[in-house]
C-alpha cells in the first residue's frame, strides 16, 4: 500500500483558504468551548456567526477532563467521515480509485511507504528556547519505535477489541480516539513543516497570512494544513474504520447519529451530504464556476466571518492544535 497522491483539483480544493479555515475552526471552536478563558462575549460572537457547537457540545469540560456522554465524540467521527465521503465523491467524478485506509497502524520497519518521518529540531520563532527544546524532545519520543510499542500499539489493541467496543457508546469512542491515538498519530507522521504558521493565540490582531494557503503547507501537525497531507487520509481511514468495528461489536447495522456537527451550515447545505463541508470550493475545484445571483457575496461573507472567529478565539488564547501535545507532560 503506497502513499496516495491525490489529483491536483482535489489538492487545490483542500488547500483553499475556505476549506482550511473550516477544518481549523471546527477543531478550534469545539476544543475551546468549555475553556474558562473563552469569554461570554466571545461565545456570543461565535453564536451570532452560526459557529457554536449544538447544545454547547465539547470534548472537554472546564477542567480539561474528557467528556464521554455528550455525543461530542460522534461529531468528531461524523465530520471526518463526511470529509472522506466528499473526497471519494470527487475521485469518482474524476474516474480515480477511492481512498484507502490503513488496515492497521504501520509498525516500525514493516511498511517502508509509511516510514515515520524523522524528528527535527523544533524551532518555532513564536516560542522561547526552553519551550522549543522541550517540544523537540517530546517529538523524538513520539516518533520512536518504543512509542509505537507503548502507548500506540496498546491503544490500537484497545480500540479494535470487540469486547471493549461493546462497552462504549459511539460518542465515548470518538472522544477517546481523538484525544489519544489520533492526535499522537498526527505528530508521529508529521514531517518538518516549511515554516511555523503563527498561532492566533500569539498573533491575534491579524488574519492568518495567505502565504499559509500554499499547497506545500501540508503540515500534519496543524489543523489548518493537515488535511492537505496525503497521510491524513490513510490515518483517518483507520479512525473511520473504528466506527464500523464499533457497529459490528454492538450488532448495529445502521448508526443512528446524534452528533453530526460539521460547523456552520451555509446556504443550501444539509447534514449528511458531502456538501456539508465545502460546497463553494468543491464547486470551483470541479470546474463548475457558475454561481447563482448573490452566491459570491455569501461566500465572501462566510470567509470573513471565519477569519473574524479565528481572531476572536486567538484574543482569548484558547486555540489548541495537534502540535500542542508536544507541550504536554510525557
Amino acid at each position: 500500500m503506497a502513499i496516495r497522491v491525490l489529483p491536483s483539483q482535489i489538492i487545490a480544493m483542500l488547500a483553499s483558504r475556505r476549506h482550511r479555515l473550516r477544518h481549523f475552526l471546527w477543531h478550534a471552536v469545539r476544543g475551546a468551548w468549555n475553556n474558562p478563558q473563552l469569554t461570554d462575549e466571545a461565545k456570543a460572537f461565535i453564536r451570532d456567526k452560526g459557529w457554536s457547537p449544538p447544545d454547547d457540545r465539547a470534548p472537554m469540560d472546564a477542567e480539561g477532563r474528557l467528556i464521554l456522554d455528550n455525543h461530542s465524540g460522534e461529531d468528531f467521527l461524523y465530520m471526518h467521515r463526511q470529509m472522506i465521503k466528499e473526497v471519494n465523491e470527487l475521485l469518482a467524478q474524476l474516474g480515480e480509485p477511492q481512498l484507502a485506509a490503513w488496515p492497521s497502524i504501520p509498525r516500525p520497519a514493516d511498511h517502508p511507504d509509511f516510514a515515520v518521518p524523522p524528528a527535527w529540531t523544533y524551532s518555532d520563532p513564536s516560542e522561547n528556547d526552553a519551550t522549543n527544546t522541550a517540544m523537540a524532545a517530546r517529538l523524538q519520543r513520539v516518533k520512536s519505535d518504543g512509542y509505537f510499542d507503548n502507548p500506540i500499539a496498546i491503544w490500537e489493541a484497545f480500540f479494535t477489541r470487540p469486547s471493549n467496543l461493546a462497552q462504549l457508546s459511539l460518542g465515548a469512542l470518538g472522544n477517546m480516539l481523538e484525544m489519544t491515538i489520533h492526535n499522537n498519530l498526527h505528530m508521529r507522521w508529521a514531517r518538518e513543516p516549511i515554516g511555523y504558521m503563527p498561532s492566533p493565540n500569539f498573533d491575534d490582531t491579524r488574519a492568518i497570512d495567505s502565504k499559509w494557503d500554499a499547497a506545500d503547507y501540508d503540515y500534519l501537525g496543524d489543523t489548518y494544513s493537515s488535511h492537505v497531507n496525503p497521510i491524513f487520509w490513510s490515518l483517518h481511514g483507520w479512525v473511520d474504520s473504528c466506527i464500523d468495528r464499533w457497529a459490528a461489536a454492538n450488532r448495529i447495522s445502521d448508526v443512528a447519529w446524534v452528533g453530526t456537527w460539521t460547523g456552520k451550515l451555509e446556504d443550501g447545505w444539509t447534514h449528511g451530504a458531502p456538501e456539508a463541508i465545502t460546497t463553494a470550493v468543491r464547486r470551483q475545484a470541479m470546474g463548475a464556476h457558475g454561481h447563482a445571483h448573490g452566491e459570491h457575496g455569501q461566500d465572501d461573507t462566510d470567509l470573513r466571518d471565519m477569519e473574524a472567529i479565528v481572531q476572536k478565539l486567538g484574543s482569548c488564547r484558547v486555540i489548541r492544535n495537534f502540535y500542542d501535545l508536544l507541550r504536554d507532560p510525557d
